[in-house]
């Protein structure tokens, strides 16, 4: 661990009193549609949050996030508006951040616990709205990291490793209480997996295809990024899926790398995962049994409300590769109820929580048998978002994770110029500029994250001002 010569910490604990909280909404418009289960997305905003704090002596701090408001992922409920849906994203990030506002001294994990407790712990765990509770403090927990590595001049991966936040796993699970997480080691690269939605173009470009110079087909972006690392959706129709699958796996055959490997996401679309094991099994008994055999984890099947009914348990399909949970992630029990009926992993996503992710980790050390944490996306988008989760799955020791964001949006186009000029000069291993923008650089299939190991949660610049919409600022003392 580097030293830090901040005279706000040396080893003892980093209390911080939060005194406000920020949060901006700029609109961001799909270049090609990205349809994920009962969704096609073609805009959603993306909420910049920053926070305000104190240390007890008065050391002003400041800490910044974004995530990428996608409608219908944390709650699947048609009858509601795709505007309702944001608002209620919105909503909790509002109401996690009254809790912070109290004046009350503490760690960052410790007012990261305060706001599950609050805000996701009260309610039962089959409310439909735990996950979308669980974003508004998963929000602020990333931006008080943020603040705590700026202000004692930490990166992300040094802070975690010397527990400058205090995290405690056994809050999480009591049989955690002993033990210990140490981040892996930086590494150069991190493999992309590469996102084919239900809509994407295959073989050829449709009609409608963007002309931006990026790639639009699956063919397109294997060809310019040298992908190695494949995250395929399925729709829930078993003939559609094994006509698709099939279209993919001989695609795959032919322009991948011959040790590709694959993921498949179910999106809750299968209520009964042995309709999808015998997709998998007509797959496997033909030219596609390559395609098959590349399969290292098949994710969340089954509807959210079925995955622990033991009926549905994915013990035939588990043949096949090992099922991870998702969007089944409602709170720290469900983990471990998921082991106990047979699967074998779960996904790490910063907006469900750094924190839970690192106590997956702590149930996977303990649980053994070949338990895992898969590293997946949610269609983040740069910077401070995309950053760090890119650190997170880094510290989990993943070494590749689901990316889509470069494919369905185009570049930073999404950002104000400074912005993009920063990240350019800063981080200049992940963006390059190209034309009147910039964009992502994925080559062979991976991301260099050098730059990320600096000080704070993997990113160097700061928010421009007066380019987005605030909805939200207030201060310690004031009423929400």
């Amino acid at each position: 661990m580097r030293a830090t010569g901040s005279p706000l910490w040396r080893g003892s604990r980093l209390q911080i009193k939060v005194t406000g909280i920020d949060l901006q909404l700029q609109d961001c418009n799909t270049r090609i549609p990205f349809r994920f289960g009962v969704h096609t997305l073609t805009t959603a905003p993306m909420a910049v949050a920053t926070i305000s704090a104190e240390t007890s002596d008065g050391t002003p701090l400041v800490g910044y996030t974004s995530e990428l408001l996608v409608p219908r992922w944390f709650e699947k409920n048609l009858d509601r508006s795709v505007e309702d849906d944001i608002q209620s994203l919105i909503d909790s990030i509002s109401r996690a951040g009254d809790v912070l506002l109290d004046g009350t001294k503490a760690s960052a994990f410790d007012h990261y616990w305060r706001m599950l407790e609050d805000r996701v712990l009260a309610v039962p765990t089959d409310a439909a709205d735990r996950l979308t509770r669980g974003l508004g403090c998963a929000i602020w927990e990333r931006a008080l990291m943020d603040a705590s590595c700026r202000g004692v001049g930490l990166s992300f991966l040094d802070a975690l490793d010397c527990n400058l936040f205090c995290i405690d796993a056994g809050r999480f699970h009591s049989n955690l209480a002993d033990w210990s997480f140490h981040p892996a080691p930086l590494p150069g690269t991190i493999a992309v997996r590469h996102t084919v939605g239900l809509l994407d173009d295959l073989e050829q470009r449709s009609g409608d295809a963007p002309e931006d110079g990026l790639p639009v087909s699956l063919v397109e972006d294997i060809q310019r990024y040298g992908l190695r690392w494949f995250k395929v959706k399925v729709g829930g129709d078993p003939d559609q899926d094994l006509e698709r699958l099939g279209e993919i796996a001989q695609i795959l055959d032919r322009e991948a790398d011959p040790g590709y490997r694959v993921t498949l996401d179910g999106n809750e679309q299968y209520s009964d995962p042995d309709q999808l094991a015998q997709v998998l099994d007509e797959l496997s008994g033909g030219v596609n049994q390559n395609f098959v055999k590349s399969i290292v984890s098949i994710e969340q099947p089954v509807p959210r409300a079925n995955t622990f009914d033991e009926s549905a348990a994915p013990t035939t399909l588990a043949r096949y590769a090992p099922v991870i949970i998702d969007e089944a992630d409602h709170g720290p029990e469900a983990f471990p109820a998921a082991l106990r009926l047979g699967y074998r992993g779960i996904s790490a996503k910063n907006c469900k929580g750094v924190s839970r992710s690192i106590a997956h980790q702590g149930l996977c050390d303990l649980h053994g048998n070949g338990a895992f944490i898969s590293g997946e996306d949610l269609t983040n988008l740069p910077p401070w978002g995309l950053h760090q989760d890119l650190l997170t799955a880094v510290a989990l020791g993943l070494r590749h994770v689901e990316r889509n964001g470069h494919h369905y949006f185009r570049g930073l186009d999404h950002l104000p110029d400074e912005e993009v000029l920063a990240l350019v000069a800063q981080h200049e291993d992940l963006y390059r500029s190209v034309g009147d923008g910039a964009e992502l650089v994925i080559q062979d299939g991976d991301l260099a994250i050098g730059s990320l190991d600096c000080e704070g949660y993997g990113c160097r610049i700061e928010p421009a001002a007066d380019h987005r919409r605030s909805v939200l600022s207030q201060r310690i003392g004031e009423p929400s």
